[in-house]
C-alpha cells in the first residue's frame, strides 16, 4: 500500500542525507500498519476452509536504498485460496467469478491513519535532526 504524503522540497532533501535512519524510523508506523491491516483481513476470512487463516504472515522491512528511497513491509496469506492481493483486470472465469481479496478492504480502511502516523514520524524525525527549522 503506497502511502503519499506532502513534504517541503528542503526537508526531503535533509531526510536523504541520512537515508538509512529515517528509513528505520519509518520501520515501526509501517510494521504496525501492516498488522493492523492483516488484523483486519482475519475477521474477512472464512474459518475452518483449508488453514487459510493459519497462513497469515507479516515480513518485513525490506529497505531499498537506491535514488528512490523505499522501505517495505508485506502482509498476506499463504495459501492458494487467498488469491490474489494486486487490483488488475482478470479475463475469462475471474471476471465473472472473482477471487476473495480479503486484504484489500482491510488496507484500505488502514491507509488512512498509515498516512497520518507516517507524515508524524518524519516531522519528528526532522525536529530532532534540524531542531532550529
Amino acid at each position: 500500500m503506497p502511502v503519499r504524503v506532502k513534504v517541503d522540497g528542503v526537508k526531503l532533501e535533509r531526510l536523504r542525507r541520512s537515508p538509512t535512519e529515517v528509513l528505520r524510523a519509518l520501520d515501526t508506523p509501517c510494521r504496525d500498519i501492516a498488522r493492523l491491516a492483516l488484523d483486519y483481513s482475519l475477521f474477512l476470512v472464512p474459518v475452518g476452509e483449508g488453514q487459510l487463516r493459519d497462513s497469515a504472515f507479516l515480513s518485513g522491512p525490506l529497505h531499498n536504498l537506491s535514488r528512490r528511497l523505499s522501505t517495505t513491509w508485506t502482509a498476506g496469506f499463504a495459501h492458494p485460496s487467498a488469491g490474489p492481493i494486486h487490483e488488475g483486470w482478470h479475463w475469462g472465469a475471474q471476471l465473472f467469478n472473482p477471487p476473495p481479496h480479503f486484504l484489500r478492504k482491510s488496507f484500505r480502511r488502514a491507509r488512512g491513519s498509515a498516512r497520518r502516523r507516517v507524515a508524524a514520524v518524519l516531522k519528528d524525525f526532522l525536529a530532532q535532526r534540524f531542531p532550529s527549522h
